[in-house]
C-alpha cells in the first residue's frame, strides 16, 4: 500500500510538472489574446454608444444610475475615468476619449495599444516554466497525498491548471480571462457532482449566489468611492464558490487575510501606494486550496 501510494504521488507530480510547463503557458497566452481582442472591441463599441447617447440627450453623458444600456455606458465611463486617474489607459484610447469630449486629462496614459497587445501575450522564460512546473507539480501531488480519490483529483487538477493560467494573466496583464474562469466553473461543477451529487452542485451554486451578492454590494460601494471591483475577479470568485461550496467562507477568509497583510506590508514599506491595485489571482489561489483540499 505504501509503495502504491508513493507511486500515485510521484505520477501525479510528474503529470503536474508537464501541465505546468506546457499547458499553463499555452492556455494563458491564448486566453489573454482572446480577452484583449474582446476588450478592445467592447471598448470601441462603448465609446461609440456613449457618443451616440450624448448626441441624442442634449449633450448629457450617460450615468451609472440610468436604466438599461445607458446605465451600463455610464458605468463604463466611470471605469474609464478611474483608469485615467491611475494612468493605465493606452495613448490611442486617451486620444479617442479627448476627441469625443471626455475630460481625462493629458497625463492619463502609460503605453501604446501595440504595447498593450504585447503585454496581453505570454512567452515564458525558462525560469517561468520551471516555477509553473513546480507549482502545478506540487498541487497535483498534494491531491493524492491528502487522500483524495482519483475521481475528485481529476477535476481539481484541471482547476489547478486553469487557476495557474489565471495567475499568469493577472500578474502580467491585470486580467483574469473568461476562459480561465469558465474552466474553473466547469471543474467546480464536476467536483461538486462527484463529491456530493446534485445536493453538492446546489450547495456550490448557493455559495456562488452569496458571493455574487457580496460582490455587487462591494462594487457599488467601490464605484461610489471612485473605483470598481474587476469583473474578472468577480467571475473567478463565483467559480471558486461553486468549487468550494459550503467551505467558501474558509477559502475567502484565507484569500483576503493574506491579501490584506500583503497590502499592509507593501504600504508600510512604501512599495505600494494607496491608489495602487494588486493582482488578486495569486491570493484567489489560496481560496481554491483552503476551500477544497485543506477544508476536507
Amino acid at each position: 500500500m505504501t509503495s502504491f501510494f508513493l507511486m500515485m504521488v510521484l505520477v501525479s507530480a510528474g503529470v503536474g510538472v508537464a501541465a505546468g510547463a506546457l499547458a499553463v503557458p499555452w492556455l494563458a497566452d491564448i486566453a489573454m489574446k482572446r480577452a484583449y481582442r474582446r476588450s478592445l472591441s467592447w471598448w470601441n463599441e462603448s465609446l461609440q454608444g456613449a457618443i451616440a447617447y450624448r448626441a441624442g440627450h442634449a449633450g448629457v453623458w450617460p450615468k451609472p444610475s440610468d436604466a438599461g444600456s445607458a446605465g451600463a455606458l455610464g458605468m463604463w465611463l466611470d471605469d474609464v475615468k478611474s483608469q485615467a486617474k491611475r494612468k493605465v489607459l493606452t495613448h490611442e484610447r486617451a486620444c479617442a476619449l479627448r476627441e469625443a469630449g471626455i475630460d481625462v486629462g493629458q497625463d492619463c496614459s502609460s503605453r501604446s495599444e501595440r504595447e498593450q497587445a504585447r503585454r496581453c501575450s505570454f512567452r515564458p522564460t525558462a525560469l517561468q516554466r520551471v516555477v509553473l512546473a513546480l507549482a502545478c507539480g506540487a498541487w497535483f501531488a498534494a491531491l493524492p497525498a491528502f487522500g483524495l480519490p482519483s475521481q475528485l483529483s481529476v477535476p481539481l487538477s484541471l482547476c489547478g491548471v486553469a487557476m495557474a493560467a489565471g495567475v499568469v494573466c493577472d500578474v502580467r496583464a491585470r486580467m483574469i480571462p473568461l476562459e480561465c474562469c469558465g474552466c474553473l466553473l466547469l471543474g467546480g461543477v464536476a467536483f461538486q457532482l462527484l463529491n456530493g451529487g446534485v445536493a453538492g452542485v446546489v450547495a456550490g451554486f448557493a455559495s456562488a449566489a452569496v458571493v455574487l451578492a457580496v460582490c455587487w454590494i462591494a462594487n457599488r460601494v467601490a464605484r461610489d468611492a471612485g473605483g470598481s471591483v474587476g469583473q474578472g475577479d468577480v467571475r473567478c470568485m463565483t467559480a471558486l464558490a461553486v468549487l468550494s461550496g459550503p467551505a467558501s467562507l474558509i477559502g475567502a477568509a484565507s484569500c483576503y487575510i493574506v491579501a490584506g497583510l500583503f497590502s499592509l506590508v507593501g504600504l508600510a514599506s512604501r512599495r505600494l501606494k494607496r491608489q495602487d491595485g494588486i493582482p488578486m489571482a495569486p491570493f484567489l489561489t489560496l481560496w481554491m486550496i483552503f476551500g477544497t483540499v485543506v477544508a476536507r
